[in-house]
């Protein structure tokens, strides 16, 4: 009852085979994936170097329900592609609309700045 059955298999060469049977040279084949990978780390640095520069100019700002549902609301209506645009926009906005005060800052910090020389003067010249 045991009934072997018999199938004949043709095996058929593609031109890929072909190809590949007639280059024996392995040279070509590593030269190409050497200049691929040389272009693909390339590719990889240019992107971590963008991603580098992006990255350092981002600030982690906690904000509560109700702020982060009106930047939601800026988003959804189409005011701001995301939350951080529209957070960055309103940030500048309120900077440049504060700029006396950060004027009067700047005036303070050159005077603690004076100052501190004076006193490095003075404990410089009494030692």
């Amino acid at each position: 009852m045991n009934e072997e059955k018999m199938v004949d298999v043709e095996v058929v060469e593609t031109p890929e085979a072909e190809a590949t049977a007639e280059s024996t040279d392995p040279m070509p084949s590593l030269t190409k994936i050497v200049d691929e990978t040389a272009k693909v780390m390339e590719s990889l640095g240019k992107a971590l170097i963008k991603t580098a520069q992006d990255v350092s100019n981002l600030m982690v700002v906690p904000v509560d329900k109700i702020t982060r549902a009106q930047l939601d609301l800026l988003v959804e209506a189409g005011v701001a592609e995301t939350r951080s645009k529209a957070a960055a926009s309103l940030l500048k906005e309120s900077v440049q609309d504060r700029q006396e005060i950060f004027e009067k800052v700047e005036k303070t910090r050159a005077q603690i700045a004076s100052l501190k020389e004076q006193l490095h003067s003075l404990v410089g010249s009494a030692s």
